[in-house]
């Protein structure tokens, strides 16, 4: 495990690297975590569409932090006319692929914290698991309010507590198991704020809108049980940062209690990660 920079305590949080070597910035990335992560996000972004209840052919509909499509692809589906934007390359080569049968539609690297957008110039906008994590979460929401046209909707989804949904609970799960004494990385700010459904609606509202619903949903990520979790997760884990810079021994050792978490979980050959998602949606004054 590594050090932290102030004790000897030791510490989940891995060494910072620059944005432009990360490796959540690479393609290969984007693919796993379509193959991985989607299948949560897309049960998130189906009830985002739903609840807005206004995108159609025609609408103008930007998905801020649009990660690998689990939003932006349906959103387009339905005839809208798609911005989608994230800070990642990866993520940016992946969205242009999958909106490229879409000729309104299109992918764009930009940072959802400084949006280079006409004020105004959307119908609906979304940040779905993009905000709460954002360094400056405030100016995120500030910065999706701001390109929103008075009377749009606005969305935004968090999750209800940490690490998440789906794999990232077994992973924190187990390397508690392993590593009784270590502490975990610290939650974004923003994630810990937007979780609270009361802070979101207020946080959402000082932003400029009115009207807002916050909901709680369970999500559900279904996958493989016994070593066929450890293969399907192989490469997914392989980008959680504390689990990528343990030596083969250490993670071995967590290889073996993510697989005692996991057949204590299965039925049916199968997993059912249940987690609770955080949605708002709003509407620009």
């Amino acid at each position: 495990m590594t050090k932290s920079n102030s004790a000897d305590t030791p510490s989940w949080i891995p060494q910072s690297k620059s944005a432009s070597d990360h490796p959540h910035m690479t393609d290969e990335f984007a693919r796993v975590y379509e193959m991985t992560a989607n299948r949560n996000t897309g049960q998130i972004a189906a009830v985002a569409l739903d609840r807005v209840g206004d995108v159609r052919w025609g609408t103008r509909v930007l998905d801020i932090a649009a990660g690998a499509g689990a939003l932006s692809v349906p959103a387009a589906l339905r005839g809208a006319s798609v911005l989608a934007v994230d800070h990642a390359p990866g993520m940016v080569n992946l969205l242009t692929k999958q909106l490229a049968p879409f000729p309104s539609s299109e992918a764009r690297l930009m940072d959802g914290q400084n949006l280079a957008l006409e004020d105004e110039s959307f119908d609906v906008t979304f940040s779905l698991l993009g905000a709460s994590i954002f360094p400056d979460w405030r100016r995120g929401l500030a910065e999706q309010s701001r390109v929103t046209r008075p009377g749009g909707k606005v969305c935004v989804a968090t999750w209800r507590t940490p690490p998440g949904g789906g794999p990232f609970m077994i992973m924190m799960q187990a390397l508690r198991s392993v590593f009784p004494e270590s502490r975990p990385p610290a939650a974004p700010e923003g994630f810990l704020a937007l979780s609270d459904p009361d802070r979101l609606a207020n946080e959402m509202r000082q932003a400029n809108m009115s009207s807002v619903d916050v909901e709680e949903f369970e999500t559900v990520w279904e996958g493989p049980s016994g070593h066929a979790y450890l293969e399907a997760l192989k490469d997914f884990h392989g980008y959680i940062g504390v689990y990528a810079q343990l030596d083969d021994d250490q993670r071995r050792s967590v290889d073996t209690a993510i697989l005692d978490i996991v057949n204590g979980l299965a039925s049916d050959t199968k997993v059912i990660l249940r987690a609770t998602a955080v949605l708002a949606v709003g509407t620009k004054i």
